[in-house]
C-alpha cells in the first residue's frame, strides 16, 4: 500500500467498544481482552470471564487521542484527521501524519477500529 492509499483510508470504530466520557471531556474506551485460545480456556476455567464475557481492558485517551477518536466516523480519511490534528496542535503536516497514523495503527492492533478503503 502506498502512502497516498494509506492516507486515503477511512477509520471505522468497532461498535462493540464501550466509550465513556469523563468530566474533563476525555474518553475512556473499554474493550474485551483478546486472548489466545489456550489462555482463553484457562481464563474460563478459573472464572475470569464474567457472564460469558472476556475480561475487559480500559484505555484512557489524552486530549490528542480524544480529538482523533472523535473524528473517526467512517467518513473522515486519515489524511483529513491528520490535517485537523496539524492545525489544532500547530505541528508540521508530516509530523501530524506520522503521529496520527501511529495512533490509528495502535487502535487497529487492539481491535478498536478497522479501515475502509472506500
Amino acid at each position: 500500500m502506498t502512502r497516498g492509499e494509506a492516507l486515503a483510508c477511512k477509520p471505522v470504530k468497532n461498535l462493540d467498544i464501550e466509550e465513556t466520557r469523563t468530566d474533563h471531556n476525555k474518553i475512556i474506551l473499554s474493550y474485551p481482552l483478546r486472548l489466545k485460545p489456550i489462555f482463553s480456556d484457562v481464563a474460563k476455567k478459573y472464572g475470569l470471564w464474567k457472564e460469558g464475557r472476556p475480561p475487559m481492558k480500559r484505555l484512557e485517551l489524552d486530549d490528542m487521542g480524544t480529538m482523533v477518536w472523535n473524528m473517526i466516523d467512517g467518513k473522515n480519511s486519515v489524511r483529513k484527521i491528520s490535517a485537523a490534528f496539524a492545525e489544532k496542535y500547530t505541528v508540521l503536516p508530516r509530523e501530524a501524519e506520522v503521529a496520527t497514523a501511529s495512533f490509528l495503527k495502535d487502535l487497529g492492533k487492539r481491535g478498536l477500529i478497522a479501515f475502509s478503503m472506500k
